[in-house]
């Protein structure tokens, strides 16, 4: 029976977890494994390890990955009129922030972004052009720098307040149900909360023939840095991550060029041949594509080859052979995203077929 719930994927949407601030992710996480594996730990780093006994047969051991932080905004300055200053955790996309809510530090306190009103603004080119960081601020409605100060430090992280939601018509399944294995969903932090879902559902099954390590990392988006520490340490023969990748599908100029999108909703799991990173072994990438046609799963290629996930941490150091299995989900990296759960299951199907073979 599925471990997932419809309020599990609500909960790791919604809940705030930047760059080496993942704790409350990590603790919903931890908690919901548990009961499910043998062995859990947290490293030095932050990254919650889970480690389910295998059969016996094989003597390998397998890595399953998937990132717990998101893209972040950090509190640098606050300055006299309680306004709150910001520097960038992670790549967000600028573009789309101005007005969106925002939660602040541990008490998750409402805010807004804010910028000039356009009625203010004289140039024309300034209409044309992403927003700078440097003049984005967020408001929470204090009167003065002193009142903001008494709820906020310096430090702390702001994400985005983004509601998670069912989108397929009809009534939805109750928040105890499982998810259903079609239909999309909205909210953020899909990159890379999917991926954490997905790996949660795995560990949560039937052994197999190896140890199975699930490695829920930490600071993904800002370089790598739970996986390169959770590589060096562990080793492992195999590692396989499981990420949300972009998915710029819309009506458009991909419709009037031959290259096609990065990835398309409804069209299975992406699979990375290589990106900016990292390069999928061949007889790694052949496995796997021969295990999704195989099993009729259907899939897709990852292309072109941009971005960079938590492979390269798991290859760099110890050369450990690693593949990148992800969801795709459109606008991630901004305030909300939107997935599609057949892509998610069929990455889950994808993932365990692979795990078998790999005996």
């Amino acid at each position: 029976m599925s471990i997932l719930t419809l309020e599990l994927l609500r909960r790791l949407s919604e809940t705030p977890g930047g760059p080496g601030d993942e704790a409350a992710v990590r603790d919903i996480i931890a908690r919901t494994v548990h009961p499910r594996v043998d062995e859990l730990s947290i490293d030095n780093m932050g990254n919650l390890i889970a480690i389910k006994r295998g059969s016996g047969a094989s003597s390998r051991q397998i890595v399953l990955a998937a990132h717990m932080d998101e893209v972040a905004f950090m509190i640098t300055k606050i300055d006299d009129d309680g306004l709150l200053h910001v520097a960038a955790s992670g790549g967000i996309n600028r573009r789309t922030v101005l007005g969106k809510p925002v939660q602040v530090g541990p008490d998750r306190l409402p805010g807004v972004i804010s910028l000039r009103p356009p009625h203010l603004v004289d140039d024309p080119e300034e209409y044309r052009r992403p927003p700078k960081l440097r003049d984005l601020v967020i408001d929470i409605g204090a009167k003065d720098g002193e009142e903001a100060k008494s709820k906020v430090k310096r430090g702390q992280y702001a994400v985005f307040r983004t509601p998670f939601r069912f989108l397929a018509p009809g009534e939805a399944p109750g928040p105890n149900a499982p998810p259903p294995r079609s239909g999309r969903i909205s909210g953020k932090a899909f990159d890379d909360r999917l991926g954490c879902a997905a790996l949660i559902e795995l560990l949560s099954g039937e052994p197999f023939p190896f140890d199975l390590v699930g490695v829920f990392t930490v600071q993904e988006e800002i370089g790598l840095r739970g996986a390169l520490a959770a590589g060096s340490r562990l080793k492992p023969d195999v590692a396989l991550i499981l990420e949300g990748t972009l998915c710029p599908d819309l009506p458009g100029r991909w419709g009037q060029e031959q290259t096609p999108p990065t990835t398309r909703l409804g069209h299975g799991p992406a699979i990375t041949t290589t990106d900016r990173s990292h390069i999928t072994p061949p007889w790694l990438l052949q496995h796997i594509l021969r295990t999704a046609e195989a099993n009729d799963i259907p899939h897709q290629f990852k292309h072109p080859n941009v971005g960079g996930t938590d492979a390269a941490g798991f290859a760099r150091y110890w050369g450990t052979p690693a593949a990148i299995i992800s969801t795709p989900a459109r606008y991630i990296h901004s305030p909300i995203a939107i997935a599609d759960l057949a892509d998610f299951w069929h990455g889950v199907d994808l993932v365990k077929a692979t795990l078998h073979g790999l005996a």
